[in-house]
């Protein structure tokens, strides 16, 4: 009865040596993306600044995918579709 017992201490230490060292390396590798987030997050405001004009062009299409047109196209389109 001794002897499982005592393979069954041993087993248990080893799956939470194994456990606290999965942990360690998680840890470290958030700590790695949090820095890298917080660089990005530093140095994007000047980039995102340089996309306004493809923002702008989007809007744009989406405005026009929204406007009335479109949706008497999808009307006519769902007439012949048979929906």
């Amino acid at each position: 009865m001794e002897t499982i017992l005592t393979v069954c201490a041993v087993a248990v230490t080893l799956a939470f040596v194994a456990l606290v060292v999965q942990a360690i390396i998680t840890l470290k590798q958030i700590f790695h993306t949090a820095k890298a987030v917080e660089y990005l997050a530093l140095n994007a405001d000047g980039k995102l600044t340089a996309l306004d004009p493809v923002i702008g062009a989007v809007k744009s299409v989406s405005g026009a995918v929204s406007s009335g047109w479109f949706k008497l196209a999808q009307t006519f389109y769902g007439l012949f579709a048979g929906k």
